[in-house]
Order: structure tokens, then sequence, then C-alpha cells
């Protein structure tokens, strides 16, 4: 790795709260921070204006969304610069144009896209789970949360009849908990009810279905008034409840597309995937080789790569771009313009390649310089190119 001191950080963020976690390879894990005024549930409250500067942008939003996210970021231990940072964060959808708000807010602290990552809660709560011990995704594995005054079950199944397997994330079943499902009950014919739709919405996760392991998303849940849907639960399973799933599985989100940790052989099928694959030729021992940088299948908020590279002759980096069905193999210059003299062999570039839409790739490439020959100049040279 090649600066060893480098700070990745999830953040999970929606109206209803937000949430930091923090890795460098001197954790043996990702830390999630305890932050001034978050609540019960872990999460700390963002100002109305701020989420408003998420959603809808403009420059008095985007300014309100920036100081929020610069007090989370400073609450990370150490002294960090935002320029170095790589960041990952998690909301409950989303959009191009919530997208671009965030990376606008980011960008305004001094960060710089190639390092940034988007992804929704399914994606998180994916990185979350397999990058726990394998035996706890061998088979399905059940998600449980309260979303608008709803008991929500999901499950997330791998397929491994195929190479990659597929992961999917699909909801099953809900159960009403608001007030009005409550109506005139007191306190323990209340509890009595919950625990009996819990217990019959985990029968429709669990029927027909090897579900190794369950966890349960925020304060809700509790074994005092769901005492026989806890048996139920843990019964031959695994079951674990927690606040910081999002913000966590976003962190193992960066540090799995920085190479920190090894991914598992598989493709998560979520929404807005990209139908084209990125790849490169490069030369290996004097033999030309075609290599996969962003494989087809991929949200567009998940395809990101950075390679370095040190090229035959400096003059353009060509990209290309095939369909994930039959389809024609296309090669996309990106000219160097006014790249410094050196030899050939003798410089070291670096290419970020990243979406900012489902069918828009943004191509950057940085000249790194070479050793203690040639010193990195700091040009950077960009393109766009559209699916």
């Amino acid at each position: 790795m090649e600066d060893e001191k480098r700070t990745l950080i999830g953040i999970q963020m929606s109206a209803e709260g937000a949430q930091i976690t923090w890795y460098t390879p001197a954790l043996a894990e990702p830390q999630t921070l305890s932050l001034p005024g978050e609540g019960e549930d872990g999460l700390m409250s963002v100002p109305s204006e701020a989420w408003k500067g998420a959603m809808r942008g403009g420059r008095f939003g985007t300014q309100a969304l920036s100081r929020f996210l610069q007090r989370m970021i400073e609450t990370v231990p150490g002294e960090i610069s935002v320029k170095e940072l790589c960041i990952a964060i998690t909301v409950p959808s989303l959009s191009q144009s919530l997208g671009d708000h965030l990376i606008a807010a980011l960008e305004s602290l001094g960060a710089e896209r190639r390092n940034l990552f988007l992804q929704d809660w399914r994606t998180s709560f994916y990185y979350y789970v397999i990058s726990m011990r394998r035996e706890l995704w061998s088979g399905d594995v059940a998600f449980l949360r309260v979303k608008n005054q709803q008991m929500v079950g999901s499950i997330l199944h791998i397929d491994r009849t195929v190479k990659p397997g597929i992961v999917s994330i699909d909801e099953i079943a809900s159960a009403d908990v608001s007030e009005r499902a409550r109506g005139d009950m007191n306190d323990e014919d209340w509890d009595r009810e919950r625990d009996r739709r819990l217990y019959e919405l985990l029968g429709k996760l669990f029927e027909r279905r090897n579900v190794t392991t369950s966890y349960l998303y925020g304060t809700y849940f509790d074994r005092s008034w769901a005492q026989r849907s806890f048996q139920y639960l843990t019964f031959r399973r695994h079951a674990f409840q927690g606040q910081n799933l999002f913000s966590k599985g976003a962190c193992y989100c960066v540090m799995a597309r920085l190479g920190y940790t090894k991914m598992p052989d598989l493709l998560f099928m979520g929404v807005d995937q990209i139908s084209e694959e990125i790849g490169i030729r490069i030369r290996v021992r004097g033999k030309e080789q075609y290599q996969v940088l962003i494989p087809a299948g991929l949200n567009w908020y998940e395809a990101h790569c950075q390679i370095d590279m040190i090229p035959d002759a400096v003059k353009s980096v060509t990209i290309f771009t095939k369909p994930s069905e039959d389809g024609e193999t296309v090669g996309h210059v990106l000219r160097l313009d006014h790249f410094p003299e050196r030899e050939n062999r003798a410089s070291r570039l670096r290419m970020t390649i990243y979406f900012t839409s489902q069918n828009r790739c943004e191509v950057e490439v940085e000249d790194l310089g070479f050793g203690g020959f040639y010193p990195p100049t700091g040009k950077v040279w960009k393109r766009q190119v559209i699916l």
C-alpha cells in the first residue's frame, strides 16, 4: 500500500440522522465514532438545511451541507487532510442529483473526486455482510428494520450456481406497527401483538430458506417485548443487532475498492447498473494483455478504479468499452497534450475512472513523475466517455 497512513471514512446520511465510521491500517477493523448530539439510535441530527442541500443543491444548500460534513470529518481522530481522505457516503436511495450535490459539497472542502464513493443502504449492507466471517453468509442472510412505521424484512441471497456468484437483496414481507395498528391497546397487549406480528414476519422470511444469520437494525427490536420472536430468531441461527451497519458497510466498501481487503468472487445486482465493461491493454513481460478495470453489472456509483502504470511512450492513453452482451469493443483515446519530454518507460501515470451517471464515465490521468529522475508535474488530463 503506497500510503499506510491513509484514512478511509464511511458516512451514513439521511433526514433522520448521520453516522461516521473510519479506518486506517493501524486499526484491526473500522471504528464507529460517538458524535456530539447523537441520539439513542447512534445517529447525529442532520440540520434540515444540510439535508435540503443534499436533495436540492443550490449555493446556500451546498454550503450548509459542506459545513455539516466538515464537522463530521473533524471528529475523526488524528491530523488528516481532506484532500487525502477516501470517503464513501451512503444514503437510503441514490439519484444522480443527490450524488452530484454530495460530491460538490465534499469537493468544496478540498476532497478529490477520485477518492469519493457513493452508494445506497442496500449496497452498504452487502459490503457489511461479506466483510464478516464467511460462515455467517454461507446461506441466506435476513435483515430487519423499521421503515415508515413498518417492520420490514429483507433477504440477501447468493446464487452460487454461476461464476461469479450473483448477490441480490429483496424485500420479502412487512408488518404494520403504527399507532393506527395499535389502536387502543395498552402497553402489555401491544407488546404481545408486536411479538406476534414479528413472529409471523420471521416465518415468511425463513420459509423454505436456509437463513444462517439475521441482522436487526436500530433500537426498536427488543427482547423485552419480542420474547417468542427472539427465541425463533436465534434457534440454530446467528443473530446480531446493531446501529452502524450502513456507515460501517460504506467504510468496508472503500477498503475493498482500494485493495485493503480481498473481495470474494461475487457480483452484487443493485439498481442503476452499467451495461459495459471498461478495460485497458497493458504490456506484461513483453506481451500485450487485456485487463478489465471495471466489470459490467456494477451500480454506476460503485464503479470506481484507480491504477498506476508505466507506459512505453507517453502521448495518449486508450481505454476500451465492451457491452455485457454481444457488441463491438470501442477504444477511447485520452491525449496527454504537452506532456514533458522523457525517455520511454520513464514516466509513472495514475489513471482514475469513475461514473457520474449510469452512462457517463470520467477518466483522469495524473503525472506522478518517475522516482528521483523526473519529479511529478502535477498535471492531470481528463476525458468524459459516454456509454
